[in-house]
């Protein structure tokens, strides 16, 4: 993640945002690697994984490079019956700390997405773990989408997706609608809940 961050400050990069990676969190690992970032990179925008929406309570936007940035991860980012409160908030950027079970989710979380930045906010980030290690598994899509366009995406083999995106600006007019979660998504969101997966046939509200 270093030699990425060391990579992306050559590159030009000014906001630089990374994926969830288990075992970094609460092990006292990612302040030093913060401060690392720091010295190697020094005067770019990081938006990290700590700051996401830990599950519980109102949500709760950041200031960050990308503008009022909401981070959420797993399900909430997928979850229907929070995307009323998201499109309230008035975000400039989301980041969808997005881990998912297969390549099928990672497709349609990754539509999602492309949805969302015409509803939620202008810019959403996935930034999304792929591999397995020490029981950690995940297929996730990294993408980059921006009013209605993916603008950048990544497959298994990339670390280091890019874009130009304008400063934060909002949405040429105000949305209308919310985005729909694809059936693959509302399958996984009612198995997480308890439930059977044959009520998962609509998003659930």
């Amino acid at each position: 993640m270093l030699a990425v961050t060391e990579r992306a400050s050559e590159d030009g990069v000014q906001v630089l945002v990374y994926p969830r990676v288990p075992g970094l969190r609460g092990s006292g690992l990612i302040d030093a690697f913060l401060r690392n970032v720091a010295e190697r990179a020094p005067g770019m925008a990081v938006v990290s994984p700590a700051l996401r929406y830990a599950g519980s309570g109102s949500l709760t936007p950041h200031l960050t490079g990308l503008g009022r940035t909401l981070i959420l991860w797993g399900d909430d980012c997928i979850d229907p019956r929070r995307f009323e409160e998201i499109q309230s908030l008035g975000c400039d950027a989301l980041v969808w700390l997005f881990d998912a079970e297969d390549a099928l989710q990672a497709e349609a979380a990754l539509e999602l997405a492309l949805d969302a930045s015409m509803h939620l906010a202008p810019l959403v980030v996935v930034a999304a773990a792929n591999g397995h290690a020490r029981g950690f598994s995940s297929h996730g899509v990294s993408g980059i989408a921006y009013l209605g366009e993916i603008v950048s995406e990544g497959g298994s083999a990339d670390d280091l997706l890019e874009a130009r995106i304008p400063a934060p600006a909002g949405f040429p007019e105000r949305p209308r609608s919310l985005p729909e979660p694809a059936p693959i998504l509302a399958q996984r969101l009612a198995l997480h809940d308890g439930l059977r997966a044959e009520a998962a046939s609509e998003p659930p509200y």
